[in-house]
């Protein structure tokens, strides 16, 4: 992925793209590029291998793909299910001041992950996928065939008994007539452990199932409420999560953000781990929040290892003595 600094606000980058197309074209200068791994299942998959897990990539790419993961995943990912036989995915993010925020608008090329349906799974996939402690399916909004590649893999991961399964949609209002369908197919707890989502997703699923609340919170807690599922919810301010016994929230920690592109695989891959430690909801949303925290604050956009949240959690503390 191009992770692409305009260094001013939304309203500047409308007016200079205007005054640019105006003029019959030109250049339209940025503060900062950077290339980055990613997309979203990428992203995570190098936060938790940081963090020191153990974890296999499953993905479609071309062999243009496939070396560049390789130059830019940490080692320990295992790239042995990785496909170069298909096109590569890719992904311009532009970050820009909103509201007094940092915001990001991408634009994407799918690629193979287009049509990544249950068929692109071979039988060794499956037997690997069977061996796993946790199961993850990320950005189902990119992938035209993603309500049926979650079903076949999580009732066959299920079938066997062992793994925990998480799913991170993306943002599904491109696809906002098969939410329905989504929710009715997947979102249940014989099917799916955990969902994380953010606020804006929180409102999509939740107005699926007829709650018009605004309020994130409320949308997380009426997701659980109907669906059996927990359902982990991060924003900006703070995270929550809701499971049937259970209901916690934890404020974000203060840092210098100076990236928001990644800034929820990061914190899903905190939460995952977390979650395979066995931590408290409490513990494992501070988990969570620290890694992120110290993602978007990183001057070079890098995952912590466990040692630097540790590092990062005890400065924190003193800071607040």
């Amino acid at each position: 992925d191009r992770i692409v600094s305009y260094g001013s606000s939304l309203e500047s980058f409308l007016t200079d793209v205007k005054r640019i197309a105006e003029q019959g074209g030109g250049s339209l200068g940025f503060r900062k590029q950077s290339l980055i791994r990613g997309g979203n299942a990428a992203n995570t998959a190098s936060a938790l291998a940081r963090l020191g897990a153990r974890v296999k990539l499953f993905l479609k790419t071309s062999h243009i793909g496939l070396e560049l993961l390789k130059m830019l995943m940490p080692i320990d990912v295992d790239l042995s299910r990785v496909r170069s036989d298909g096109e590569l995915s890719m992904t311009v993010a532009i970050e820009l001041a909103h509201r007094g925020r940092l915001c990001n608008v991408m634009i994407s090329d799918p690629g193979s992950l287009a049509h990544y349906g249950p068929g692109e799974l071979s039988e060794e996939d499956y037997i690997e996928l069977s061996r796993s402690d946790y199961v993850c399916i990320f950005n189902w909004t990119s992938n035209l065939e993603g309500t049926k590649l979650a079903e076949e893999v999580f009732r066959k991961i299920k079938a066997k008994g062992k793994a925990k399964t998480f799913m991170d949609t993306a943002d599904p209002s491109q696809r906002r007539e098969e939410i329905p369908e989504l929710v009715e197919k997947v979102f249940k707890p014989t099917l799916l452990d955990a969902l994380g989502v953010n606020e804006n997703e929180a409102r999509w699923y939740a107005s699926a199932l007829g709650c018009s609340a605004e309020d994130p919170l409320a949308c997380a807690e009426e997701l659980q409420r109907s669906l059996g599922i927990r359902v982990d919810l991060h924003t900006v301010e703070y995270s929550a999560t809701f499971s049937s016994s259970e209901r916690s929230l934890v404020p974000c920690f203060k840092v210098k953000t100076l990236r928001v592109t990644g800034a929820g695989d990061a914190w899903n891959a905190g939460n995952i781990y977390g979650w395979a430690l066995g931590l408290s909801p409490r513990e494992r949303l501070i988990l969570a929040n620290a890694v992120a925290a110290y993602y978007i604050s990183s001057l070079h956009g890098e995952h912590p290892k466990i040692d630097d949240v540790a590092r990062f959690l005890e400065e924190q503390a003193r800071l607040l003595r």
